[in-house]
């Protein structure tokens, strides 16, 4: 398989589905407009929670790539929409893909077991210029994730925007970001947002510890609109000790967290 740096299992999806595994920057990418892999991810999520005690089942923000300058080539699955009657115009029908998915995945797991819980980390800006003054890739042009849509309908138990940009951003400011993320919680979804603590390191963006301690304690202040924790990416940085990362977490975290509670679960195996 070409844009594989590794032999690929027998049973991999890539091979199970050549047709729709395509080499795009550098990775191979499964067609999220197929029913076919739609249906192959929907069901290996449902052996993972019937066989498997876990706690939740989490997303990434990869499900149309990162543009690398040239076309996704679904061209022949949208065409095959189109046979079929579709009408929605290309961005429309990406989205309309990732949505179904993202609702079809909540459904069939809290079917199986109302116990565990499903999120997603979206990138963090859900559209540029919104709100205003905000400006960067657009996740729902993009990227095609609609990801104010999955808060407003319901579709995740929480949702953790990736909010990796400082507090004094002019344009990516994480309290402004992170108040508009709680705003759009209608239904009273938990919002942990994700920080760069990567961005502390001397071969990135070299930020002062103290940057991360700030945005957990403006986390903190919105408590009671739902901002009820914080997922620091990533652990190695965490491993390293970068910047003395371990001391700054036991101060802030000075008993165990307790995990909140969502009420429309059941009983937690947290």
């Amino acid at each position: 398989m070409q844009g594989a740096t590794y032999e690929l299992a027998p049973n991999h999806m890539a091979k199970r589905f050549p047709q729709y595994a395509y080499p795009y920057g550098g990775n191979i990418w499964m067609d999220p407009g197929s029913a076919e892999v739609q249906k192959f991810i929907i069901n290996v999520t449902e052996d993972i929670v019937r066989n498997y005690n876990v706690d939740a089942i989490h997303m990434d923000d990869y499900f149309y790539p990162y543009s690398d300058g040239t076309e996704f080539p679904d061209a022949t699955t949208y065409a095959d929409y189109q046979k079929q009657g579709g009408k929605l115009n290309k961005p429309d029908w990406r989205r309309w893909n990732v949505n179904t998915l993202i609702e079809t995945m909540y459904s069939r797991i809290h079917t199986i077991r109302n116990s565990v819980k499903f999120g997603i980390s979206p990138f963090g800006i859900w559209k540029d210029g919104v709100p205003p003054g905000i400006h960067g890739l657009s996740s729902y042009d993009e990227l095609y994730c609609d990801s104010r849509m999955w808060l407003a309908q319901g579709f995740v138990d929480y949702l953790a925007p990736q909010l990796y940009w400082q507090i004094n951003a002019t344009e990516q400011s994480y309290p402004v970001l992170l108040n508009w993320w709680v705003e759009q919680s209608v239904k009273g979804r938990h919002i942990y947002p994700g920080n760069a603590l990567y961005r502390t390191t001397n071969t990135s963006s070299n930020w002062p510890i103290t940057e991360i301690i700030d945005q957990v304690n403006i986390t903190r202040s919105m408590h009671d609109r739902l901002a009820l924790g914080n997922i620091y990416f990533s652990w190695t940085d965490i491993r390293e000790n970068v910047k003395g990362i371990q001391t700054v977490l036991a101060e802030l975290y000075p008993q165990k967290a307790i995990v909140p509670k969502m009420n429309w679960l059941q009983t937690s195996f947290f």
